[in-house]
């Protein structure tokens, strides 16, 4: 993970994935779209076109992604970083929206962004009297965003639809987790239908198309239960502090200096406090390359959180509720 710079707080990463799918979209243009829409050309000023709109293509994906970011701190949520990936992108949220408006907001706005991005494109299309190549991405990014825009608003969770699905669910029962399980469950079965679409057309001749609409279907079924189950979790850690789950100071001696000396080393991502929600270290623990954090109370370390000590906690609840739950006769 590669993090390039910073909006109002927010790290921009991108994956290292991401420079493959970069190399061949621009081939792809390069060796079919620019070819069709502008002939007689030489090969460098195909591969110049699509390397041009490669970036403006992930330049859009990125205005999309932050328009969610901008939304989610406006409404008071936190926001983790925006990373850049081989399926596009995505913003981390490190909470819920607090209200099925605010989730609703923070959704629509991704969609709205490309729509406005295509509407900008369209009219510079037609108003502006450029040369050929001008005309060729600009018509490019407006069919792109329609399709970034549109595809977004299928109502399957993790998707923005999923999300615009999962607002109106928890405004209608009251209840977020009911409306998260939903949506996650139209997120597996719309992730299903791009499976055997991309089959389909696997079988019908595109491969390639076929393939892509696979890796997409598969990726976005991961993304529904991986949703569901953060949903599980989180249930499970925010009632709980981070003193009640730590490795106190005793066991972690090697650790236990001022926080002076242990200086900007350790960085915000790094550190909790014991009154934190376990949830709270949860979500860093996600961004800690050494699988701990440090506990700070006041100028000490007093303790750390780790992997381990998250995981037996999870254990040792599902236990007890295991053995809370009525046995048949």
């Amino acid at each position: 993970m590669i993090q390039l710079f910073r909006i109002r707080g927010i790290p921009v990463r991108i994956d290292a994935g991401w420079l493959l799918i970069f190399g061949l979209v621009t081939w792809s243009l390069a060796s079919g779209y620019f070819p069709h829409v502008l002939p007689a050309r030489s090969a460098a000023a195909y591969w110049l076109h699509g390397l041009l709109a490669a970036a403006l293509l992930f330049g859009s994906v990125f205005l999309h992604e932050l328009s969610h970011a901008l939304a989610a701190l406006d409404q008071g949520v936190p926001v983790g970083g925006i990373t850049l990936h081989v399926f596009g992108g995505v913003s981390q949220l490190d909470a819920e929206p607090p209200t099925p408006r605010a989730e609703l907001l923070i959704a629509l706005v991704g969609p709205l962004t490309s729509f406005a991005i295509a509407g900008l494109c369209l009219v510079a299309d037609r108003l502006i009297d450029g040369p050929a190549a001008f005309h060729a991405v600009a018509g490019y990014l407006v069919a792109i965003n329609l399709v970034v825009g549109i595809f977004n608003l299928v109502p399957g969770f993790p998707l923005d639809g999923g999300r615009v699905l999962r607002a109106t669910l928890w405004w209608w029962t009251g209840r977020l987790s009911v409306a998260t399980r939903i949506a996650s469950r139209c997120g597996s079965v719309v992730a299903l239908a791009l499976v055997a679409l991309g089959a389909l057309r696997a079988l019908a001749g595109d491969l390639v198309g076929g393939l892509w609409f696979v890796l997409v279907g598969l990726f976005l079924h991961q993304a529904a239960r991986s949703s569901w189950e953060l949903m599980r979790v989180r249930a499970r850690l925010e009632p709980l502090r981070v003193e009640d789950v730590m490795t106190r100071a005793p066991l972690v001696a090697d650790l236990i200096v001022p926080l002076a000396e242990a200086g900007t080393a350790l960085g915000a991502e790094q550190v909790v406090r014991p009154r934190d929600t376990a949830w709270q270290a949860f979500l860093k623990l996600g961004k800690s390359r050494g699988g701990r954090v440090a506990v700070v109370d006041g100028h000490a370390l007093v303790g750390v959180v780790s992997d381990r000590d998250l995981q037996n906690v999870l254990a040792a609840r599902d236990s007890r509720r295991a053995d809370a739950a009525p046995r048949a006769a």
